[in-house]
């Protein structure tokens, strides 16, 4: 039979002076008194630390060693205890990654809402995007130059962790002989010892190929091939320069960058996702694609974290007096040496100036394509060695990446520090701090009703992921209530609409209407974090359980107040027991159970003066908090207040308030 009530003997845990006391099971309990009389060592000390002792006991010896020993606490006896979660208020301890989205599970279903339902858009024109058939593939690889050399290949894997040897197998005994693995063309027939703890990605070779007249039913069996095993993607690797070059003209030329490898210099084709006018493709979204943890969907430039270290001009050459070869900037500490000083020359003679004029002497043009790069153009250099005068033809990504490659090479914390103190921290430049990649950022939904997304993102109709995570949650609320779906796409959301407009009804009840979806959880007050945790533990539907709150109402405006306590009612509702400690009026006079702690705080606290029902409270005569609720007691408001320091252009003598006349 289930215990009715909660029996504590003689607790002694702090200040608390052999407690006893028994509570009621399935009710609002607040735990009341002046600060420091023991209300958070019975509630936080005593009662949930020994509920979360006994759970951690009941598991199994192997589950124990990973959760550790947990003290008991100093009481005598504690019956009809439920397993117990804290909800106390911490404004630290998150991970800077970390949203309101993520925290309370909302940003999983957004992810999957976009990734089923939303609209891919072209990441450079803004055109939807429409599925290519062979035949158009084909096309798109025969744009190559004539005589092109090239790979054909096929992904079988993305990003996943494993040693992949059966998948290896397999693809020998179909009769592949090459494979590129991480970024290496490797032979099947060698010992390919993966690491089983890294993600790894696997294209297999399906053929080499070059582009003649002769190429075409070749080159179409080796389509309908990769189509097959890469589920509608290939990947076009090209294998001389001449193919490397066709990647610069706006037809092939991809923005994304592959991990850890410098630039992508593979053409992706789909026979699902490809912009007709751009000629770009693009891999079906999966609900990692929205994801700025994963290396899916992540912004590469920042890591997803929406902003980065950057180096800063004004810290980097503090004397614009001196020369760029001098050298102006300062952790260079000497001037070039004749392998990157051919370097600088060629892209001296690119620009048109003199690198051994004054820096402040050179063009803003010219200062810009030093520091961060010429683009697309191809600089022919000039090196002058032992075998003669050899001359090559490159891309200059500026002084900035060279310095930025050497922060992310640096081996100890003192030469990151070294350049940490010529950079600043500001909102990446890629992804304007949303944290996601160009193809996560554009696949949109559509909402009835005014949803203009910002006007610095806007490249189609409706909201992407960001712009929608960027509005208040009541906003958001309306908007999800709102979805232009297809018939078919209502049947597939809705599931996940209804789950994710119950959390954010959630957050309404617990006051949080005004927070968005993407602010950072390190900066929420302890309050709103409470809260937050708070809305997740109703979202979570337990029963059972004995909850214990520490001052939830912190921070909360009074007019929102009703609603906090609504939703700890329905927590008591769902069968759960709650503890609240609280000194809030309202929140005393809702709960089914009062207790009242003192008579005063430290040594002169640690019992209990009033215990029952508001009434009971009321009546105690030793109640302080029960001679302020009944009205004996009070504070009295005061005669004159302090005057309120106001601007020089207000009137002091308008805006002084007036004091009450002394009677």
């Amino acid at each position: 039979m289930e215990p009715k009530t909660i029996d504590i003997k003689r607790a002694r845990e702090h200040n608390l002076r052999n407690v006893s006391l028994s509570l009621p099971r399935n009710a609002l309990i607040c735990f009341t008194g002046v600060s420091g009389s023991g209300k958070s060592s019975l509630a936080f000390d005593t009662l949930f630390a020994e509920g979360q002792r006994r759970y951690v006991e009941s598991l199994s010896s192997y589950a124990r060693q990973f959760l550790g020993q947990f003290p008991k606490p100093d009481c005598d006896h504690i019956a009809g205890l439920s397993p117990s979660i804290a909800i106390q208020q911490k404004t630290g301890g998150w991970n800077p990654r970390s949203t309101v989205a993520t925290v309370t599970g909302i940003h999983d279903f957004l992810r999957v809402l976009y990734a089923r339902v939303g609209v891919q858009h072209c990441t450079r024109c803004g055109r939807k995007i429409s599925a290519q058939s062979r035949e158009e593939i084909i096309a798109g690889i025969r744009r190559l130059p004539a005589g092109a050399r090239f790979l054909i290949l096929a992904p079988v894997a993305r990003r996943q962790k494993g040693e992949f040897r059966d998948r290896f197998d397999d693809l020998r005994r179909d009769g592949y002989v090459r494979a590129r693995v991480d970024g290496q063309i490797v032979e099947l027939r060698d010992d390919l010892a993966l690491s089983r703890n890294q993600r790894h990605d696997i294209e297999v070779v399906i053929d080499r190929l070059t582009l003649d007249e002769h190429v075409g039913p070749r080159l179409a069996e080796a389509v309908e091939q990769a189509l097959r095993l890469g589920e509608g993607t290939l990947l076009v690797l090209p294998h001389d320069g001449r193919a490397a070059d066709a990647l610069d003209r706006p037809s092939f030329r991809q923005g994304a960058k592959h991990p850890g490898a410098g630039p992508r210099r593979d053409i992706v084709f789909s026979s699902r996702f490809a912009c007709a006018a751009c000629g770009l493709s693009f891999d079906p979204p999966s609900p990692q694609l929205f994801s700025f943890n994963s290396p899916t969907g992540m912004c590469l430039s920042c890591d997803g974290l929406g902003d980065r270290m950057d180096f800063d001009e004004s810290l980097l050459i503090p004397d614009p007096s001196l020369s760029f070869y001098a050298p102006c900037i300062v952790p260079w500490r000497k001037p070039p040496g004749k392998w990157r000083r051919h370097i600088y020359d060629g892209v001296a003679r690119h620009l048109g100036v003199d690198l051994n004029r004054p820096w402040k002497d050179l063009s803003q043009d010219a200062r810009r394509a030093i520091l961060h790069g010429t683009g697309d153009a191809r600089i022919e250099f000039d090196w002058r060695g032992a075998g003669g005068l050899w001359r090559h033809h490159e891309r200059f990504d500026g002084v900035l990446a060279e310095l930025q490659d050497k922060y992310r090479r640096a081996g100890g914390a003192f030469v990151r520090q070294y350049y940490e103190q010529f950079m600043r921290r500001g909102s990446c430049p890629n992804c304007r701090g949303t944290r996601l990649n160009d193809q996560a950022r554009a696949v949109r939904l559509d909402f009835a009703g005014p949803a203009a997304p910002d006007r610095r993102t806007r490249r189609g109709p409706g909201l992407t992921l960001p712009e929608l995570c960027a509005r208040p949650i009541d906003e958001v609320l309306r908007l999800l209530t709102n979805v232009k779906l297809t018939p078919v796409q209502t049947i597939i959301a809705a599931d996940v609409l209804k789950e994710i407009r119950a959390r954010l009804e959630f957050l309404l009840n617990v006051g949080l209407h005004y927070l968005t979806l993407d602010r950072p959880a390190p900066s929420l007050s302890g309050g709103e974090s409470q809260r937050i945790r708070l809305a997740g533990q109703i979202g979570g539907g337990l029963t059972g359980v004995l909850y214990v709150l520490d001052e939830p109402s912190i921070g909360l405006h009074p007019r929102d107040n009703r609603r906090l306590l609504d939703s700890l009612l329905a927590l008591r509702n769902m069968g759960n027991t709650v503890i609240v400690v609280e000194h809030d009026e309202e929140t005393m006079r809702t709960a089914d159970y009062v207790v009242d702690f003192g008579p005063g705080p430290g040594v002169r606290g640690g019992e209990v003066v009033a215990a029952g029902t508001l009434d009971d409270v009321v009546r105690a005569p030793g109640s302080v908090t029960g001679a302020y609720l009944s009205g004996k007691r009070r504070i009295a408001v005061p005669l004159r207040r302090r005057p309120v320091l106001l601007p020089t252009n207000v009137d002091r003598r308008q805006a002084r308030p007036k004091s009450r006349p002394a009677k």
